[in-house]
């Protein structure tokens, strides 16, 4: 997630999906195809849909599976480590294992220690992963946001806020820096910072999810660098951590700010200027892909490696359209 790590119903006409190689139905993951669901007694699919922490980003994400129970005919359970924890999460998987699920979608906390843990789930269902990848598993596809893309996105806007002031330190703040979407998005990020040599990134700011911790370390950022111009938050409630330690800063000339995600507290920091732009990506669509491919999956369908459904940079120019759009999908 968070964790971090868009958006809306209306996108999902317009969610890009990425074709890489197409898979059939137990290709990397276990158990036949089953009989499809609905009519004549066939079975009902359910699934699992795993995310990575709480945060209120996973809120949209269930709004997805949801939609997708309603249009496929399945059944799925959202299951929310409250931590974002490698051993909380892995008690999750080895509950889903002895558990009625067909298949699992599942945002893992730390691919390559939770690849062995996915290849046992996916020795007795199909396995896919959404948000942030566990590409060496044996998961079936993912869906989520290119998230190196991403990290360069949130780089472009950083250095159009930093507009004549690119000369300074840099900090980036996260959960973890061990999980695929933040060490692609800190990639991508880095690689657009480039382009200003005066500028200095700082080692990652690290919170483990703990949301005091996070504006703690903003706190301390703010205070011990009086040079630190950019902050970038990677995951969704780094930006609301950041825009409430700056708010309560006394500090005359404060950092140009970037965040993830669509957190409420985010985009009002954008319409009052404390944050410049959130990179948002299109959560309700990695709950309702998910589901959609495990369901074809088990159909005995061909399904991409990758499902893609993109992403959007918000600032104030395109703020409140975004916002009207969000709201009707939290209704």
């Amino acid at each position: 997630m968070i964790m971090r790590r868009g958006v809306i119903v209306a996108f999902a006409a317009i969610a890009t999906i990425g074709f890489g190689s197409c898979k059939k139905s137990g290709e990397g993951a276990g158990g036949a195809a089953a009989p499809a669901a609905g009519g004549g007694g066939a079975k009902t699919y359910k699934f699992a849909f795993v995310t990575n922490n709480s945060a209120g980003f996973w809120n949209i994400a269930k709004k997805g599976v949801e939609k997708a129970e309603q249009d496929l005919g399945i059944k799925a359970e959202v299951l929310r480590p409250l931590k974002g924890e490698l051993a909380e999460q892995q008690r999750y998987l080895e509950d889903v294992m002895v558990r009625d699920f067909d298949g699992m979608a599942v945002s893992p906390v730390n691919p390559d220690s939770m690849t062995p843990l996915l290849d046992r789930v996916a020795a007795k269902m199909p396995v896919i992963t959404h948000d942030s990848d566990a590409p060496k598993s044996k998961r079936v596809a993912y869906v989520g946001t290119n998230n190196t893309e991403a990290g360069r996105a949130a780089g472009t806007a950083a250095l159009k806020a930093l507009g004549d002031r690119k000369k300074g330190k840099v900090a980036l703040f996260v959960g973890r820096i061990d999980m695929q979407n933040a060490i692609e998005r800190r990639a991508g990020v880095e690689e657009m910072l480039k382009a200003a040599p005066g500028l200095e990134i700082l080692p990652v700011f690290l919170d483990g999810t703990d949301r005091a911790k996070a504006k703690k370390n903003v706190e301390d950022a703010l205070a011990r660098y009086p040079d630190l111009v950019l902050a970038i938050g990677l995951w969704s409630y780094n930006g609301p951590s950041i825009a409430g330690a700056i708010r309560a800063s006394s500090r005359k000339d404060k950092p140009a700010v970037v965040a993830f995600d669509e957190d409420d507290e985010t985009l009002k920091a954008i319409e009052d200027g404390v944050i410049y732009a959130t990179v948002v990506q299109k959560p309700f669509e990695f709950g309702y892909q998910s589901m959609k491919l495990l369901k074809d999956i088990k159909d005995g369908k061909q399904v991409p490696a990758s499902v893609n459904p993109g992403i959007d940079t918000i600032t104030k120019e395109n703020l409140n359209a975004f916002w009207t759009k969000l709201k009707e999908l939290q209704k």
